[in-house]
């Protein structure tokens, strides 16, 4: 086994790290050079390897097979610094893969993603000799610690990097804390970036995408991320805001509903299953209360549904969840900024131009009037929507 107990520069050879930009620096000069780097993520301490490097491999396989007869097939998982670069190695994601990535990085979860030929390529000449121990099956496998100084490591170090856990081979249990860190293993990194005992001490969840456009996907390793939160990721949910949640945005979020259904194929009621949900809500809402008769009524005309609507008020956790939404005027937009800051770049007026006026006691032909202009801009803007 090839030993790191030389390295660049005047650090000491396997010495401490600062979790510090200077430290992430200097982790990273060492990933480039071809030594093993330890980093803590919030689920695991690791080795970090340089990809493009035949020593780095070797000696990291050699420590991850350890005790293991046989040894271990490499296959090693690409970590990246942000969800933007995880998406830049694979551009043909389907739009649920795209949205789960987005979400869930930086975070406690590793996607593997079966590439399309295209991809495949594309990753295969960045990868290098290491290609054929990164893409296995068709599949890449991604991970984004939710860790500011790995992170900053992982950008500064400008070449593909894996991290491999610094526990007992074959199963054994991870490394929670820098102090923990096997003698077989310290003795052959070239420094370990401490950053104190990992958030969670559980392995981060490992889900299956589809690379093309099915828009499939599974969790096939339990861990952080409950699935069920897994799901709720993989929604697209669009949200309509109106000021009492019983007139415009419920007529809107109903027109919605079957215009898309339609063009899915699908009922209504079903949009949920191809990962579609769509909401409405009022920034002066009384919870519970019914969508207006006329509004009712109205959207019958389109063979949409508001029997089951129930109003209910924007709060910042509803307008969180939403991946886009939709105001009926300014003074709705404006409203909504000031309660959710963070939200700029998904809050627009549903129609750009104007407001949607407010039909209500103005009497039924009013609401006529509004369901036509809805179904317009709706017809529109859902289109432009990565459904």
């Amino acid at each position: 086994m090839k030993s790191a107990a030389t390295t660049p520069g005047n650090s000491p050879a396997n010495g401490p790290l600062a979790a510090d930009h200077a430290g992430a620096e200097r982790a990273a000069e060492l990933l480039s050079a071809g030594k093993l780097v330890v980093l803590p993520t919030e689920t695991i301490y690791g080795i970090a390897l340089n990809l493009l490097s035949p020593d780095a491999r070797a000696t990291a396989h050699e420590l991850r097979s350890a005790g293991n007869p046989g040894g271990l097939k490499p296959h090693w998982v690409l970590h990246v610094a942000t969800a933007e670069e995880a998406l830049g190695w694979v551009p043909h994601v389907s739009n649920v893969g795209r949205r789960l990535i987005a979400k869930g990085l930086p975070g406690p979860i590793s996607f593997q993603v079966k590439l399309t030929a295209e991809d495949a390529a594309a990753a295969a000449g960045r990868l290098g000799e290491a290609a054929p121990q990164v893409l296995v099956d068709g599949f890449l496998t991604l991970r984004c610690p939710d860790f500011a100084v790995t992170q900053d490591v992982l950008a500064s170090a400008k070449v593909p990097v894996a991290i491999v856990g610094a526990g007992k081979s074959g199963g054994g249990p991870g490394v929670f804390e820098a102090s923990d860190l096997p003698a077989s293993v310290a003795s052959h990194v070239a420094g370990t970036v401490d950053g104190g005992p990992t958030r969670y001490r559980k392995s981060s969840t490992l889900v299956q995408v589809d690379g093309g456009g099915s828009g499939t996907f599974s969790v096939v390793r339990p861990g952080v991320i409950d699935e069920r939160i897994i799901q709720r990721m993989a929604d697209f949910t669009i949200l309509f805001v109106c000021s009492g949640n019983t007139c415009r945005s419920p007529m809107a979020a109903a027109l919605a509903s079957r215009i898309l259904a339609d063009r899915l194929r699908v009922r209504p009621e079903e949009l949920p299953l191809r990962h579609v949900v769509v909401q409405s809500a009022g920034v002066h809402a009384v919870r519970g209360m019914r969508a207006a008769e006329e509004a009712f009524e109205t959207v019958q005309e389109y063979k949409a549904d508001l029997s089951g609507h129930f109003s209910q008020p924007t709060t910042p956790d509803v307008l969180r969840r939403a991946d886009v939404i939709y105001t009926m005027t300014g003074a709705h937009r404006d409203e909504l900024l000031r309660m959710y800051p963070g939200g700029r770049s998904k809050i627009q007026r549903l129609d750009p131009g104007d407001d949607v006026p407010d039909p209500i006691g103005a009497g039924l032909s009013a609401y006529q009037a509004v369901a036509a202009r809805l179904w317009e801009l709706l017809e529109e803007r859902l289109g432009e929507l990565p459904l």
